[in-house]
């Protein structure tokens, strides 16, 4: 098509040069043959975007879900297949950090072929209404988006795999490992600026076209759209792994934090977002329970053990209500002359299929879930009813004590203390003969509040013992820090102790170290008479192990009981 035939009205061209739109026409070959003043000015040099992708190119062309522009379904492209359109809003971005530029774009297809579009900068639009959606869609300390948001962006990348079956995405489910230390120990501003500044390292490790949101606490999503290979997204989730290890130097001191990464493959088989995100949830939960993993992919196998444990967790709710739950006691005996000392309450679920069922099979869900919290206080008050009966019918138990494990999550309830002294005082059960069994996990996640805490326990005459002693990072540091009675040396210590010179010379350092500082030590795992002698030759004050007894049903430890008068 000749220029001058399109030039033939100067009525009309003067009319396109007065437009405040930008127009932008081609020819059959999508060589650009017209731009009017206003293309000339701002926009000039970048006529070609809207055409052809040039790699050299430092612009770029984003649709409304922040996904580059494939080569056919740029502007004037579709202008030259015929295609019509109308306020199609798109995004330019530049290389050079020059601000991004909203466009809405209308158009088609020239009489004598071709094409023309007009291009209207409608960026200050878009950021009234990013500014009046903004609280309901962004996180106000990061500036990423929320978790509404996410789910919407994750509701679209399923409505796009009905165009296009064969594309590939991944969500990441993120968690940050540590982060409630940081904010019990150093306080929420360090923490809040920790995750302002890991919102920014996250946004800079994905492409323009992902998407990443902040669910809420220590908790990121992240939408991989349009992946080559499975493999990318594992690259990504240890890119983002990496950079989140990286220290962050806050205050002038350097803070780690961890992460756990779950990665869900789709969109081919999802029809929610939120099954989809789930998913990656669950994945997440399998690294947590495997220190050396960083992230997982969710795959079949994990989709059984979610429903495994979807279902476990409502037959436990059922469990509590229903009485289903038990405890067996398990005999605490002096060292020096094998003297029963307590018992530990240990519990067990009494399931009507499944029989008689340890912690380990859903413990972990309980704590989870959170179910640990009604449980837990279960646990004390039967406990402790269980002993008080014992005292009232026999008097060689009147000395005996219980002693009870509690989670971090009740440590955490408010008015935990008042709680605990209601209930001792509603069975009439003295507080001097209960010990409280903390994990340093209770510790490290309350490690500033529970000092008070531990510290009310105490003057209220309730002993405290560190369950596990050994297992974690800083169990010294806990000795000195914290109010304890008692450390439980862990049962893998015990074990081969009388081969391993090592495993030794640990134990005779913790007695000799809680000697000093007034702690008594209690030996778990003890099974065999090699083990007793050795604890007894280091001067351990108490054991409890096989060696012993296992844990007993009430009727049982009862006899036991009866048959040390």
């Amino acid at each position: 098509m000749a220029e001058s035939a399109f030039y033939s009205s100067e009525t009309y061209l003067s009319f396109l040069n007065g437009l405040k739109d930008i127009v932008i026409a081609v020819d059959d070959q999508c060589r650009i043959i017209f731009t009017n003043t206003d293309a000339d000015s701002w926009f000039k040099g970048k006529e070609q975007i809207f055409s052809s992708i040039d790699s050299a190119s430092p612009y770029s062309v984003l649709d409304t879900s922040f996904r580059a522009l494939p080569y056919d379904q740029l502007p004037l492209q579709r202008t030259l297949r015929g295609e019509s359109l109308k306020n199609v809003e798109l995004l330019v971005t530049s290389a050079d950090s020059a601000a991004p530029i909203w466009v809405s774009i209308s158009g088609g297809p020239l009489p004598q072929r071709g094409g023309i579009i007009s291009i209207r900068d409608i960026s200050k639009r878009k950021q009234m209404e990013a500014d009046q959606l903004h609280p309901a869609l962004c996180d106000d300390l990061t500036n990423l988006p929320n978790r509404n948001l996410f789910m919407e962006q994750v509701n679209r990348a399923l409505s796009r795999f009905q165009v296009n079956p064969s594309s590939l995405m991944a969500i990441l489910f993120i968690d940050l490992d540590r982060f409630k230390s940081v904010n019990d120990n150093l306080g929420h501003q360090i923490g809040n600026q920790l995750l302002q500044e890991l919102g920014r390292r996250l946004r800079e490790c994905l492409r323009p076209e992902d998407a990443i949101a902040r669910l809420g606490g220590d908790e990121f999503a992240v939408l991989l759209d349009n992946i080559p290979t499975h493999a990318k997204a594992t690259e990504v989730a240890e890119r983002l792994r990496n950079t989140i290890a990286h220290p962050f130097h806050l205050q002038q001191q350097d803070i780690y934090i961890d992460a756990s990464i779950g990665i869900a493959f789709g969109p081919n088989g999802y029809l929610h977002p939120e099954d989809w995100l789930r998913d990656a949830d669950t994945a997440m939960y399998q690294v947590k329970n495997s220190p050396d993993e960083h992230w997982r992919v969710f795959d079949s196998a994990l989709k059984i053990q979610q429903d495994q444990r979807i279902q476990t967790e409502a037959e436990l709710r059922r469990a509590i209500t229903n009485h289903e739950l038990r405890l067996h006691y398990q005999p605490i005996v002096s060292i020096s002359n094998e003297e029963i000392l307590g018992f530990e309450a240990l519990v067990r679920w009494q399931h009507p299929e499944r029989g008689l069922l340890l912690p380990s099979s859903f413990i972990p869900i309980a704590e989870e879930t959170g179910l640990i919290v009604p449980l837990g206080w279960w646990v004390l008050r039967e406990a402790c009813q269980q002993m008080k009966g014992w005292q009232t019918r026999m008097r060689n138990a009147q000395e005996l004590s219980i002693s009870i494990n509690m989670s971090s999550k009740q440590f955490a309830q408010k008015y935990m203390v008042e709680r605990l002294q209601e209930i001792l005082q509603e069975i009439d059960y003295s507080p001097h003969q209960l010990t409280i069994e903390i994990t340093e996990s209770v510790l490290i996640d309350h490690s500033d509040s529970i000092v008070e805490t531990l510290e009310q326990l105490q003057a209220m005459g309730i002993k405290l013992s560190i369950d596990d002693f050994g297992t974690g990072y800083s169990s010294l540091s806990y000795l000195h820090r914290f109010p304890f009675n008692t450390l439980k040396i862990d049962r893998s210590f015990i074990e081969n102790a009388d081969q391993d010179l090592e495993k030794l010379e640990i134990l005779q350092s913790v007695v000799r170290l809680a000697w000093n500082l007034g702690v008594q030590v209690t030996a778990e795992g003890v099974e065999t008479q090699k083990h007793y002698a050795q604890l007894k030759a280091l001067r351990c004050d108490s054991a409890q192990g096989y060696l012993f007894a296992r844990p007993l049903a009430p009727e049982d430890a009862e006899a036991l009981i009866q048959s040390r008068s």
